[in-house]
């Protein structure tokens, strides 16, 4: 047996760890795998019903939104990884560890820690990480430098093996995910109805939720019965938000139903017809493999993995543009009225994910790449692995006087939290407090306002505000766009209209924002805290937490 340490970036299950896992469960016997995730999570319990050796060694990923990140930041997490992976070589040793398995992109401990142990590593590249996510390695340079001594990068597609290939002039054998045939296979398919839809996966903006329930709204507007299901973790307050707001205001609680976090969605599937995969650029996409399996007739954005999976031939789905919600909705519409051909996606596409994302084959394509990694490590030119972990060490070394500042930030991001939960105790205490916000805002003669920030705590002041004497005429935030029909949105950078006050719901950076917004002639700025305290007090005395 191989003695293999796979690194997973996340603690909580999601679709880069369950492919693994569900690999590592079909491969027993074959390998001897121990895990390292960086906290305490719902992977934890995934991981021990395997019975498969973990330990917990906290890092930090090394992507940011794109253009938001300083090189203090960049500097601090290549201290924490290069941290990280000392540890990790102390687990190398006492596990006699002959191979490290990095299961994402955006975790470098375990290139270092095999430099440093001086064992071959294997680099799995599992998502597209501007074309999905909006964001970007945090020093392109190490990873470049880092991917250079992988002796073996595995690309979950074609589309993302060329991606790195035109970014990173990286070389990738292109492995695709395999999945559990008899777990997701679904032959009986009498149990689906034709006018019932799903999207699934994590509830995030590009896995376009918001794009499907649009189109949803255009068919019920055009008297087309359709029921939809949303199932997904919710990544951020802010998004789920939005969608349960185009809900209300377009009348489709009828319509359209968001489910929480589903474990099993074969009950789901068994009951619609189609699967929506509406993401802005998947890397493959694991729940359109699942879906096929399942008997779902799949409707796909027409970019990356999906595409690629889903073909332009309407053999094995349907294809739409991505982000135009009325090319989906006709889609939809053509889709529900052409059962025959349905009937024929469904055959055609169950045999495809059948043959071409077979657990057994994927096992034996993972497990050649680890052979041939092994046997070709002992003539592996070593000489630029060396000169990049010297580099790292000097690197490390001089970082050392930035410990300060690390130390710095980590006590203000302690204070953010703690400022957070008691401000979220505040929110829940106004709901039965003294006197409403709208009272305390009344009381002062604020009639008319603006929200500056709307994450979790400017969406619930614009639920406790909405429809009553004070009115919002606008909000500020950077993240929402294309809300237009759902609330008033406007940038920083153009005129703002006149309003009463601003009141600023964000905690970190408060006196910058205070300033920006003074710099646009506003005048007058409370935030949040001050206007729970008022609501504390019946408004009688201002008092700042």
């Amino acid at each position: 047996m191989i003695n293999v340490l796979y690194i997973i970036n996340e603690s909580e299950v999601g679709g880069a760890a369950l492919s693994l896992l569900n690999m590592l469960e079909a491969n027993k016997g074959k390998l001897n795998p121990v895990i390292v995730i960086p906290a305490s999570g719902s992977l934890e319990e995934r991981i021990s019903q395997l019975q498969i050796k973990y330990c917990i060694v906290p890092f930090e990923t090394d992507n940011k939104v794109i253009g938001e990140h300083t090189d203090a930041q960049r500097d601090r997490v290549f201290t924490n990884n290069y941290q990280a992976a000392a540890t990790v070589q102390k687990i190398i040793k006492e596990m006699n560890i002959q191979l490290i398995h990095t299961n994402s992109s955006i975790s470098n401990v375990g290139a270092i820690a095999a430099l440093m142990a001086g064992i071959p590593h294997v680099w799995h590249i599992r998502e597209l990480l501007e074309e999905d996510f909006n964001c970007e390695f945090v020093d392109k340079k190490l990873k470049m430098d880092l991917l250079g001594c992988a002796d073996a990068v595995i690309s979950i597609s074609h589309c993302v093996r060329e991606a790195f290939k035109q970014k990173y002039d990286i070389d990738s054998v292109c492995i695709y995910n395999g999945v559990s045939t008899s777990r997701f296979l679904c032959r009986d398919l009498t149990t689906k109805n034709n006018n019932y839809f799903m999207i699934a996966g994590l509830i995030f903006p590009n896995k376009g939720q918001l794009d499907v329930v649009k189109a949803v709204n255009i068919l019920v507007k055009k008297g087309i019965d359709v029921q939809l299901y949303i199932a997904g973790a919710t990544n951020g307050y802010q998004y789920k938000w939005i969608l349960e707001k185009y809900i209300e205001k377009n009348d489709l609680q009828y319509n359209v139903h968001i489910l929480e976090f589903q474990k099993d969605l074969r009950p789901l599937r068994e009951k619609c017809q189609f699967s929506v995969t509406a993401s802005k650029m998947e890397a493959l996409g694991r729940v359109t493999i699942e879906s096929m399996l399942a008997g779902c007739v799949v409707i796909g954005a027409d970019t990356g993995g999906t595409a690629e999976i889903i073909g332009c031939d309407r053999t094995k789905g349907y294809l739409y543009e991505q982000g135009n919600h009325e090319d989906l909705a006709d889609i939809m519409q053509y889709a529900m009225e052409h059962g025959e051909q349905n009937r024929s996606i469904q055959r055609r596409a169950q045999s495809y994910a059948e043959r071409q994302f077979n657990e057994v084959s994927y096992i034996e394509k993972i497990m050649k790449v680890y052979e041939n990694v092994i046997c070709a490590y002992k003539d592996t030119d070593i000489n630029g692995k060396v000169c990049v972990l010297r580099k790292l060490e000097e690197r490390y070394m001089a970082s050392k006087r930035l410990q300060d500042d690390k130390q710095s930030d980590d006590t203000e991001n302690e204070e953010k939290q703690i400022k957070i939960i008691k401000m979220k105790e505040l929110m829940m205490d106004n709901l039965q407090g003294i006197c409403s916000i709208e009272e305390a805002l009344i009381y002062r003669k604020i009639e008319t306002i603006a929200i500056y920030g709307m994450g979790y705590f400017g969406c619930h002041l614009y639920d406790a505000l909405e429809n009553g004497r004070v009115r919002i005429k606008y909000v500020m935030d950077r993240a929402l766009k294309d809300v237009s029909e759902i609330i008033n949105v406007v940038n920083l950078s153009d005129e703002l209209p006149k309003v009463d006050a601003v009141i600023v719901t964000v905690l970190g950076n408060t006196k910058e924002i205070i300033d920006l917004l003074k710099g646009k002639s506003v005048d007058k700025i409370i935030t949040l805290e001050e206007v729970l305290s008022w609501s504390a007090t019946k408004g009688e005395e201002d008092i700042i937490i």
